[in-house]
């Protein structure tokens, strides 16, 4: 079965099982539980998040004992818990926060149809589509919607993302350096990992519009448009950051096409 199926399988039964307003956040163990799943938390060490064990007679899902936020947890098991419902041929499986984050979209990434059943499994596209409305993410909005889902900043920032039309990249930043650069289809200008981040910007959770040749450089400004609007977030337990990088230029890819042509 594909991610996103099964993972609104679950979401059809929990809807029918419990009133509206017990609906969110979604409690991926407790699932994993009434499947008949073993659920433990263990001391993994660093690196690792957390794991599914499977044989024919049994299945354990493992949480990493160090992992404090909530958010974090909750998206780590129901990460998992993908495992167990895709996966559950494998008899071990062991995921780092690379794994977590990875949404690349080729073929056979059992980590990426993992996250992808986390995010349908823990913040439905109905639901979030109703929540966000039609304007371009914020940090403001993720931070909201993330008290609504129990889930981390940045995967409701990638729940976002995915479900929204509009031209935005999000960053994440460790160090001063980009680590992850996740722009949407319109967004037409990309960062490299290991680039040096803007120091000039400030967290706020309320985008602030900013020259785009002062931030990125004359390449950005010709592809981006002359002004972008950045909001971002402090992440003190990943020692990270993150940003939502917007163009308020509508103008559509073939449109530039035809300009720089």
């Amino acid at each position: 079965m594909q991610p996103r199926a099964a993972a609104n399988q679950i979401t059809k039964a929990l809807r029918l099982a419990l009133p509206q307003d017990k609906w969110f956040p979604v409690d991926p163990l407790a699932i994993a539980q009434e499947f008949g799943v073993q659920v433990h938390e263990e001391d993994l060490g660093t690196g690792i998040e957390g794991a599914m064990l499977s044989s024919k007679k049994k299945s354990a899902i493992v949480i990493n004992s160090r992992i404090r936020e909530l958010g974090r947890r909750s998206f780590t098991a129901a990460h998992e818990l993908a495992h167990y419902s895709l996966h559950r041929d494998r008899a071990e499986l062991r995921c780092s926060f690379e794994d977590l984050v990875d949404t690349a979209p080729h073929p056979e990434n059992i980590e990426q149809e993992a996250n992808e059943f986390a995010m349908t499994l823990l913040m439905p596209m109905d639901d979030i589509r109703e929540q966000a409305g039609t304007g371009v993410p914020t940090i403001s909005m993720a931070k909201r919607l993330a008290v609504r889902y129990g889930t981390s900043l940045t995967a409701t920032a990638l729940r976002l993302r995915e479900s929204s039309s509009k031209s935005f990249a999000l960053a994440y930043v460790t160090s001063g350096q980009v680590r992850w650069w996740w722009p949407t289809s319109r967004f037409r200008w990309r960062m490299k990992r290991g680039q040096a981040w803007p120091s000039a910007l400030l967290p706020c959770d309320d985008p602030e519009s900013h020259d785009t040749r002062g931030l990125f450089g004359i390449e950005a400004k010709a592809r981006l448009g002359e002004v972008l609007r950045v909001s971002g977030a402090d992440m003190p337990n990943y020692d990270a950051s993150l940003w939502i990088v917007e163009t308020p230029d509508e103008r559509r890819p073939w449109e530039w096409d035809k300009i720089e042509a």
